[in-house]
């Protein structure tokens, strides 16, 4: 089942969701197409068993909620940075992610995006009311523009060198992006 769900990512990455089909998955991964609906039961229980085993962005929220569970007071802001540049990172990362974000965006209103907005929601909501919590200023606004941010610069990397004269293509750019993220918490 592993091999399957490898195939998959694999799958995305290379051909986005859209040309994605259980033929595709089943010769990636070197099985007979009847295994994936055994398993399945068929293109939408993949995508959702997929989406589940944590190759989507609940996964990193998950880890990171895990491995920051104590935060001093005064190390918030750093703690908000890192957690942004994470995502950031995890998701430039993760192609299949990013082809997902696309195929949600064009295709809303299938059968398990209510259900898939609604866990991401809810582990994002998790991180923000653990670390982004504060009295004097909106932090879920900001964190959401932010997040959406880098959502928008990474999806359109691929066919978009440049923004705003950030080069999306080098390292550099990255790097200037990160900067921006840690300037805003530093203020």
């Amino acid at each position: 089942m592993a091999r399957i769900l490898q195939a998959v990512g694999e799958v995305i990455s290379e051909r986005g969701v859209n040309r994605v089909g259980i033929n595709a998955v089943a010769e990636k991964a070197g099985v007979n197409k009847v295994l994936i609906y055994r398993y399945f039961g068929g293109w939408e229980g993949l995508m959702e068993q997929f989406l589940n085993e944590g190759n989507f962005l609940t996964n990193y929220n998950n880890q990171f909620l895990a491995t920051h569970t104590e935060v001093e007071p005064n190390a918030h802001n750093q703690t908000r940075i890192n957690y942004l540049i994470g995502l950031l990172r995890e998701l430039k990362s993760r192609t299949p992610a990013q082809e997902i974000l696309k195929w949600e965006i064009s295709n809303p209103g299938l059968g398990f995006h209510s259900e898939l907005t609604t866990t991401r929601n809810a582990s994002f909501q998790k991180v923000l009311e653990k670390f982004f919590i504060n009295e004097n200023e909106d932090l879920n606004a900001l964190t959401a523009i932010l997040i959406s941010g880098i959502t928008m610069l990474l999806l359109i990397a691929p066919s978009q060198a440049h923004f705003m004269n950030i080069d999306l293509q080098t390292e550099e750019g990255w790097q200037q992006i990160e900067c921006a993220i840690q300037r805003l918490f530093k203020r």
